[in-house]
């Protein structure tokens, strides 16, 4: 037995099956990669199938708590932001996005400082631009609409380097490829649990941070209104911006074609702050989770439909006859 293994400051070296797939996911990226633009997507097409066939079966009745169905039975009825019936080829335009996020994750190296705007629409860049020039730092909300690896690897060509707070795979070895990856541009990745102290370091930096913030459980603080019904919501960005300031940019890179994506500005929230701190973080919430609608209502296709965001409901809340969360004004 070598020195090295009694030390204890050295990280336990992974099991072979662990660096194997690891290595078997960074070929397939790197094949992914290379592959023309047009074979690539085709392939992550044909991904799509079994996931579009499982929802076409799978609690089509929406009677669970989460799933596709329910969301779709909370998001589209009427006076619902999102209209009153799901778009056509709802379902199979959205389990082809699916598909296709990984292989917008596989490609993104693809993009680089030279050939950004090829790729991304920056008309909205000015904004971004603005807010943070302000030097208070900026915090970048979004969520799981559009392709948001794509935004955070684009944001650091731009001279906008995030620090984003991402969940962490169980796998040490395929962790550090996927934050290889994340990280090429300059982007910073922290893992999210208890992660408020490091962001709030970085935006006393004057820098900026990105947040995925249309999640929420059964401890979330705030319950605000999402896609027309009351939702528990991460405070993240609403506490940052109380506690320091710094602008909240709600944003989402939205997906128009095969290596294609707009950059979408929907809100820009400064000095919200009033003094009553409650009321204060259920307003820019409120402001949060209105500006991630319009990001969806502008792609339906392109949000992450098979989430629980409505699993978890208001104390005291009584659902509608139809046994659905209450339509919000």
């Amino acid at each position: 037995m070598s020195d090295d293994d009694d030390d204890p400051q050295r990280p336990p070296r992974e099991a072979l099956w662990q660096r194997l797939a690891a290595g078997l996911v960074a070929a397939l990226i790197a094949v992914v990669g290379a592959l023309p633009t047009a074979i690539a997507y085709g392939f992550g097409t044909l991904l799509a199938v079994p996931w579009f066939l499982w929802w076409c079966v799978n609690d089509r009745g929406g009677r669970r708590t989460s799933g596709y169905w329910r969301n779709c039975r909370i998001a589209f009825r009427p006076g619902a932001p999102l209209g009153a019936a799901r778009p056509p080829r709802h379902l199979w335009r959205w389990s082809r996005h699916i598909a296709w996020i990984a292989i917008d994750f596989c490609r993104m190296r693809r993009i680089t400082k030279g050939n950004v705007a090829n790729h991304v629409d920056l008309a909205e860049f000015a904004r971004l631009q603005a807010a943070f020039a302000r030097g208070n730092g900026l915090i970048c909300a979004t969520g799981h609409i559009g392709v948001w690896d794509v935004a955070g690897h684009a944001a650091g060509l731009l001279g906008v380097p995030l620090t984003s707070v991402f969940r962490p795979s169980p796998l040490p070895a395929l962790n550090r490829l996927i934050e290889r990856l994340r990280t090429g541009t300059g982007q910073t990745v922290v893992a999210r649990k208890n992660v408020l102290r490091t962001l709030l370091r970085v935006l006393e930096r004057k820098e900026a941070v990105g947040i995925l913030a249309d999640g929420g459980g059964k401890h979330s603080a705030v319950e605000a209104p999402f896609l027309g019904a009351a939702s528990k919501t991460v405070a993240s960005p609403a506490l940052l911006h109380l506690a320091t300031g710094a602008p909240i940019a709600v944003v989402a890179v939205l997906r128009t074609g095969p290596m294609r994506y707009n950059l979408r500005v929907y809100d820009v929230i400064e000095g919200a702050g009033t003094g009553d701190r409650d009321a204060d973080m259920l307003a820019i919430t409120a402001r949060v989770n209105r500006g991630l609608t319009q990001a969806v209502a502008e792609a339906p296709e392109q949000w992450f439909w098979q989430s629980r965001r409505f699993r978890h409901r208001p104390p005291g809340e009584t659902p509608g006859p139809d046994g659905l969360p209450p339509l919000l004004g």
